[in-house]
This record gives C-alpha cells, sequence and structure tokens, in this order.
C-alpha cells in the first residue's frame, strides 16, 4: 500500500514492479535538532533517500566512513533524493557519485520510515533500501562535495556488528548512530530469510 509519503516520490510503483515488494519497518526516535544538521547527518533539506547495499565483484559488501564520523565508524551508501527525482535515477545516482562503480540493481529489499519527535516539531523521514551488484568500474568517490575518507568490504553478517557499532555511539551521535543501524539491519533481516529458502 502506498502511503502519502511515497506519493512524494517520483518512480515508486515502477520500482516494485521491477525490483519487488519491498519491506516496510517503522521506527519512532526521541530527538533534539541535532541530527537534522547538515554535517552531520544530511537531512536538513532532505525528507527522502536511497540506501545502498552494494555487492561487490568478489561477494562481500561495501561500508564507507567519512572524515566527520567518530573514529572507526562504517556504515552503508546513502544519498537524498533531489525533488522531482525518480527512484530508480537517484539510486544510481548515488552510487555513480559515492563510489564510479557500474552496478546492476537486484532488489527493492525494504522501506524505513522514520518519525522523529523533537520538543516542539515531528519530521517523517524515508529510506528506501536497495541491493545492487558491482559489474565494472574502480572504486573511488566521484563527487569532490563527498566527505568520504575510506571504504571497506565486509561478509553479509558482519552488517549486524556495525548495527551494533552504530547503536552504540556516543549522546552527541545516539540517535543518528540509531537510525542508521535499522538499514543494516532491515538487509540482514530479508537477505538472511532470502538465503534460508533456496
Amino acid at each position: 500500500m502506498i502511503q502519502e509519503n511515497e506519493k512524494d516520490v517520483r518512480g515508486f510503483e515502477a520500482a516494485v514492479e521491477r525490483y519487488g515488494c519491498p519491506l516496510i519497518r517503522c521506527y519512532t526516535f526521541q530527538t533534539d535538532k541535532t541530527i537534522f544538521d547538515e554535517g552531520k547527518a544530511g537531512l536538513a533539506q532532505r525528507t527522502h533517500e536511497v540506501v545502498v547495499l552494494l555487492r561487490r565483484l568478489n561477494g562481500r559488501y561495501l561500508v564507507h566512513t567519512k572524515s566527520f564520523y567518530p573514529e572507526g565508524v562504517y556504515r552503508l551508501l546513502s544519498g537524498g533524493i533531489k525533488p522531482g527525482e525518480d527512484l530508480l535515477a537517484a539510486l544510481r545516482r548515488e552510487v555513480r557519485e559515492e563510489t564510479s562503480l557500474r552496478i546492476g540493481i537486484e532488489r527493492f529489499l525494504g522501506v524505513l520510515r522514520y518519525r522523529f519527535i523533537e520538543p516542539t516539531l515531528h519530521r517523517a523521514f524515508t529510506s528506501y533500501l536497495f541491493s545492487v551488484a558491482e559489474t565494472g568500474g574502480v572504486l573511488k568517490r566521484n563527487d569532490p562535495h563527498e566527505e568520504i575518507s575510506d571504504y571497506r568490504e565486509m561478509a553479509l553478517h558482519d552488517l549486524t556488528s556495525v548495527a551494533e557499532q552504530l547503536e552504540s555511539l556516543p549522546e552527541a551521535w545516539a540517535t543518528w548512530g540509531r537510525f542508521r543501524a535499522a538499514a543494516h539491519r532491515l538487509a540482514v533481516e530479508v537477505l538472511t530469510k532470502t538465503y534460508e529458502q533456496e
């Protein structure tokens, strides 16, 4: 069922038709406004994003860190959907900007709907989680505005450890960490069920 926030994203129905019906999860966080600071979470000017589970040619999954993150913190790739931008076009653009890799889209894994409750304001935010597979290219940052400082690769089950680390960040990053952890847990949940059924 398409809710109001999905109607704001062009190409949602087409993505479902081509890449499957995503699992839907809802989350509520009590927070202050720091998660919407432009330098930290980058959520200030957007309400929707894509999150990318990118499988490399060696079968391992790509995570990244940025220069201003707490030391040692890595996570899945993500990026905002521009106003009026098609969902799948946003996915391809973000992968190109953050990795320079060529990819094939495999599956629409999940829709994560968040509600951030602040003292004077409630905000809604949605992440669209996709699995993609590398088909070629050389891994490097393609957009100079991206502050990616390093990449790592890991097995699918190691994303649970990434989620645990994000969920245990110090207070200044606590809400951001819990918010970012959710997509990692959902990716492991969906793909683990898929492998068990094969």
